[in-house]
C-alpha cells in the first residue's frame, strides 16, 4: 500500500496510520533496527496481521510468497496476514530502521502470539 508522503529538502513525513481510520486500533507497535548483514524475524503471528514500514535504509522481507524490497525511495506499507511467516534482512551497507504494528486481531484466536517458522536465516527464530 503506497502512502501519501510529503517531501522537501529537509526529508519526508508520512502518517502510517491514516488507513486505519475505520478500525481506530493499533497494537503490538514497535520500532527496530537491522544492522548490515543481519536478519530479524523467522516467525509468524497466527492471531494477528503485521504491517511493516521502513523508515531508513532498506530491508528485504521474505515471506512464503517471495521477497519484497522496502526502502524510503517509495514509502509503502507491507501488510502480512495472520500466520504469514516472515524474515527481514538488511543486505546493504547502512543500518535499516522500521516500524511494525498490528491493526487486525483474529477473532477467537487463543494461541501463542509468535511462532517460529522455517524461513529464518542467519539469526534464528524470533530474534528481536
Amino acid at each position: 500500500m503506497d502512502l501519501e508522503e510529503h517531501r522537501d529538502e529537509r526529508g519526508w513525513v508520512v502518517n502510517p496510520f491514516d488507513h486505519l481510520e475505520t478500525t481506530g486500533e493499533v497494537s503490538h507497535c514497535h520500532a527496530f533496527s537491522v544492522e548490515p548483514g543481519c536478519t530479524r524475524g523467522g516467525h509468524a503471528h497466527p492471531g494477528r496481521n503485521e504491517e511493516i514500514l521502513v523508515l531508513a535504509g532498506r530491508l528485504e522481507v521474505r515471506t512464503d510468497e517471495g521477497a519484497h524490497l522496502l526502502d524510503t525511495s517509495r514509502l509503502q506499507i507491507l501488510e502480512l496476514g495472520p500466520g504469514e511467516a516472515h524474515t527481514l534482512t538488511n543486505r546493504w551497507e547502512s543500518t535499516a530502521v522500521a516500524i511494525c504494528w498490528s491493526s487486525r486481531e483474529k477473532t477467537g484466536y487463543g494461541g501463542p502470539d509468535t511462532v517460529g517458522s522455517g524461513n529464518a536465516d542467519k539469526k534464528g527464530l524470533d530474534d528481536r
